[in-house]
């Protein structure tokens, strides 16, 4: 199993961090990430969130991790394509590619942050075709020495990229997926995906076996793509003692993204036939959270049969947890980093889970009409 970090750079009600301090326990944390083994490091692109995300440049963030690291793989999860010129994209994935000396993770989507994209001028109501048609943009420059693009949103006149790609025929791409369309484009072109926890495991589920479905039909050309788990994680001594330091963040975390003003809603309002609210309600409980597999928290032989849990049920091959949820402290992300790279990520890289392969498990909760309109 791979295994990596995703973070938000959350620096949420604390007054008293200034965000230089911010970015610099970010950037030690890296650091320790890349020194411990870890094989994937992420970050979310978010502008205006009050604290709750505060990366609005997710490019310039990799390029100052990768001066930090040497082996550990570093990428946006996601550029948000509708608030990116294609061209400026694909030019600055050329640059980081190169920065990081081929250990660029390219992630890509629409974005989920409403109120980001009135300030950008952007469409929110056609961001999947602005996605769409910005990715062709893109991979289109990467595979001509010179492109031109005459479409609905955008125009490109003989765009020539200078900056070789270290990684060819381009760095791997990765795309969050939350509605039946999305799985079957990023299977198609074959994306590496992810899935967090709003969900429920048995959607989840089906959403993975409709992209190895998709997938297989296509038969996309270059590597397999990676089948991902995203979750906030706390590791503890002791189960307790994980339970009791990490609860409160983790309800403050749930607060604030179920409000809607720090997550813009998850794709489709209903998920398997649950609304938004309902699911934030279930989710604000912890043992429910922790019980279902959404909330990773406990000791770390604990937290080993936590993640293989969720891992077996998914189909999944990857698994990324977030350690810096909440208000945590910085010396407790720290522990609770230590005690997975060494207690629970010996473990879990023993663990052979080939995902694309995967067999059928006969969810079809997800595909209903339903659950997709």
């Amino acid at each position: 199993m791979k295994l990596g970090v995703f973070d938000h750079l959350q620096k949420n009600d604390r007054p008293e961090l200034s965000y230089q301090d911010l970015y610099a326990r970010h950037l030690d944390m890296v650091e320790y990430l890349d020194q411990a083994g870890f094989d994937y490091y992420f970050v979310a692109e978010h502008h205006f969130d009050l604290g709750f995300a505060e990366c609005p440049s997710a490019g310039a963030w990799m390029a100052a991790a990768s001066q930090r690291t040497k082996r550990i793989r570093l990428g946006p999860l996601v550029y948000v394509l509708p608030l990116w010129h294609p061209v400026r994209v694909a030019e600055e994935v050329a640059f980081l590619d190169n920065v990081t000396g081929g250990r660029f993770e390219c992630g890509i989507g629409s974005g989920i942050g409403k109120y980001a994209f009135s300030a950008y001028d952007a469409p929110w109501d056609e961001k999947n075709d602005v996605t769409w048609e910005a990715y062709k943009i893109i991979k289109g420059m990467w595979s001509n020495p010179r492109f031109s693009h005459q479409g609905k949103y955008f125009k490109v006149d003989n765009a020539e990229l200078n900056i070789p790609l270290v990684q060819k025929p381009h760095p791997p791409l990765w795309m969050p997926t939350r509605s039946p369309e999305s799985v079957a484009a990023a299977a198609r072109e074959g994306f590496s995906t992810v899935q967090w926890c709003p969900p429920k495991m048995d959607v989840v589920r089906e959403i993975f076996d409709y992209f190895r479905e998709t997938y297989h039909k296509a038969k996309p050309a270059g590597p397999r793509p990676s089948v991902a788990l995203m979750r906030q994680m706390y590791v503890g001594e002791t189960d307790k003692k994980a339970y009791d330091e990490s609860k409160d963040h983790w309800i403050y975390f749930w607060h604030r993204v179920g409000g809607g003003r720090a997550y813009g809603g998850y794709g489709n309002e209903n998920l398997a036939n649950i609304t938004r609210e309902e699911r934030k309600k279930e989710l604000l409980d912890v043992d429910n959270a922790i019980r279902e597999g959404s909330f990773i928290c406990g000791s770390p032989e604990t937290v080993v049969k936590q993640i293989e849990k969720i891992a077996r049920e998914a189909g999944a091959d990857t698994f990324l947890g977030e350690f810096t949820f909440g208000a945590l402290e910085h010396d407790k992300v720290m522990r609770s980093l230590k005690l997975f790279a060494e207690r629970v990520m010996p473990e879990l890289k023993n663990l052979a889970i080939d995902a694309l392969d995967y067999p059928k498990n006969g969810y079809r909760v997800w595909l209903k009409p339903s659950a997709t309109a």
